[in-house]
C-alpha cells in the first residue's frame, strides 16, 4: 500500500472532536451516556426506570417481610435466610447488568483519522518522525508503508463511509438515526434502554435478560402462590385483581397496600418475564451463530467460520459462563475489539444463493 499525499480530489474527512483532545475522566463519559440515554429513549427509558425501581425495591420489601415467612414457615431459620440471600444476589446482578447497558457507550468514536489515506513522499522532504514511521513499516511488512489498518493483510474486510456521520467506520458498524452515531458491531436500538445493543455492551444485555427472565420466573411463582393462598380469600370480588381496579379500589382503601403491590407484581413478572424470556433465547441463539439481530434483519453477507465457544468469547470474553454469575468486564475482556474480526468473512455468494433460490 503507497502512502502519498492528499489531493483536491480526495474526500477529506471534517475536523471532529475526540474524547482524548479534552481531558474526560470515565465516570465524566458515563454521566454523559446517562444524559444522552435520557434523551434518545423519552418515553420508553422512563417508564423502564419506574419499572425497575418499582419492582426491585417492593419485591425486596415484600419477600423479606411477606412472602419468605410464610412460604419457608415451616423450614429452618437458614433456609429462610439463603433465600433472602438468593433474592438480593438475583436482585443486584440484574440491576448492576442494567445499569452497564445503559452507561457503556457502543458508537464507534468520532476520529480525524482516516484509514484509507495513503501519502507518497515528495522530494523526499518530509518530516523526520513520519520518515522513520514509514521505514519503519516499510521493513516490517514488506511494502511501501501501511495505514493504521491494514485492509490487505490484518482486516481483508471493506470500511464504509458514513455521509450522516462524515468519517470512515469499521466492518459490522452501522449507523442509528435515534441514537445519531454509527455502533460497533450493531444488534439493535433498545428504546426501553435508551441507547443501542452494540458490540461494548451486549454481554450486558445478554445477561440482563437473563435475569430478568430469572427473577419473574422464580419470584412470579412465590407472589402467585402468596396471592392465591392469603390476598386471595381476602378480597371482595375477583374484579379486584384487575390492573386498573386494583389501583382504584386502593386508593379509597378496599384493597391495603401490599395488597395492591403483589398484584402488580404478578402483571410485571408475566409481561417483562415472557419478553425478558424471548430476548435471551433469541440473543444466545444469534449470538452461538457470530452475527446480529441487524446483520439478520438487513441481510448483511457474512461468513462467519468461528466455533460457538469462539463465538461466545467474542461477546462475553474468556469464561464467558462466568458472566451469568456476575459481571466478568475487569477480569475476562472480549477476544475482539470491535473493528478486527478472526474469521469473518463477506459471503460474496450470498446474492447468487437468493438469486437460485428465487428462480426455484
Amino acid at each position: 500500500m503507497v502512502f502519498r499525499r492528499p489531493t483536491t480530489d480526495d474526500k477529506v474527512l471534517p475536523e471532529t472532536v475526540k474524547d482524548g483532545d479534552k481531558s474526560v475522566s470515565f465516570f465524566e463519559q458515563l454521566k454523559a451516556n446517562a444524559r444522552k440515554n435520557v434523551k434518545t429513549g423519552r418515553k420508553g427509558f422512563k417508564l423502564i426506570v419506574f419499572i425497575m425501581v418499582f419492582q426491585s425495591t417492593t419485591e425486596l420489601y415484600a419477600f423479606m417481610h411477606y412472602i419468605i415467612p410464610y412460604v419457608f414457615q415451616d423450614y429452618s431459620p437458614w433456609t429462610r435466610y439463603y433465600m433472602n440471600v438468593l433474592i438480593w444476589f438475583i436482585v443486584i446482578n440484574m440491576l448492576a447488568n442494567w445499569f452497564c447497558v445503559m452507561l457503556y457507550n457502543a458508537a464507534y468514536p468520532k476520529t480525524k483519522d482516516n484509514p484509507f489515506l495513503q501519502v507518497e513522499p515528495q522530494d523526499g522532504n518530509l518530516p523526520d518522525q513520519f520518515a522513520a514511521r514509514i521505514q519503519q513499516a516499510s521493513s516490517q511488512n514488506g511494502i511501501n508503508g501501511h495505514c493504521v489498518y491494514d485492509m490487505t493483510a490484518k482486516e481483508a474486510l471493506p470500511w464504509n463511509f458514513c455521509e450522516k456521520c462524515s468519517m470512515h467506520v469499521p466492518f459490522r458498524a452501522h449507523h442509528c438515526d435515534v441514537c445519531k452515531a454509527c455502533i460497533l458491531k450493531r444488534d439493535h436500538h433498545c428504546y426501553m434502554m435508551g441507547n443501542c445493543i452494540g458490540f461494548n455492551n451486549q454481554r450486558y444485555w445478554i445477561i440482563l435478560t437473563f435475569y430478568v427472565s430469572l427473577n419473574c420466573i422464580f419470584c412470579g411463582f412465590f407472589v402467585l402462590k402468596y396471592v392465591r393462598n392469603i390476598i386471595w380469600p381476602e378480597l371482595n370480588s375477583w374484579s379486584d385483581i384487575l390492573f386498573p381496579l386494583t389501583i382504584w379500589r386502593t386508593m379509597f382503601g378496599n384493597i391495603t397496600d401490599i395488597q395492591c403491590i403483589l398484584i402488580l407484581q404478578l402483571y410485571v413478572d408475566a409481561v417483562f418475564g415472557f419478553l425478558a424470556f424471548l430476548y435471551f433465547n433469541s440473543q444466545m441463539t444469534i449470538s452461538l451463530a457470530g452475527k446480529t439481530l441487524f446483520e439478520l434483519v438487513k441481510n448483511v453477507p457474512i461468513k462467519n467460520s468461528n466455533s460457538f465457544n469462539r463465538n461466545m468469547k467474542s461477546v462475553f470474553g474468556d469464561f464467558w459462563g462466568l458472566n451469568f454469575l456476575f459481571p466478568m468486564t475487569l477480569i475476562f475482556r472480549q477476544r475482539d475489539d470491535g473493528i478486527h474480526w478472526d474469521g469473518i468473512k463477506i459471503d460474496h455468494n450470498a446474492n447468487e444463493k437468493k438469486t437460485d433460490n428465487a428462480r426455484d
